[in-house]
């Protein structure tokens, strides 16, 4: 398997990770504004999977 391939699915795994990560931060560093923390931690992982599905497609693989 090249190289490359393992770098996308490497990355189809960490991006949703590292969205939700980034939703939690985002919750934590807002404490004031009340923001629902199920709802940020999703909203991040959708975008990272997003991301991911998006460089996978530039990348020409599905």
């Amino acid at each position: 398997m090249p190289k490359g391939d393992d770098i996308l699915t490497f990355l189809a795994y960490a991006l949703p990770v590292a969205g939700g990560l980034a939703g939690m931060i985002v919750v934590n560093l807002n404490r004031d504004d009340f923001i629902n923390p199920v709802t940020a931690v999703a909203l991040g992982a959708v975008i990272g999977w997003g991301l991911a599905r998006l460089l996978r497609a530039l990348a020409g693989r599905r």
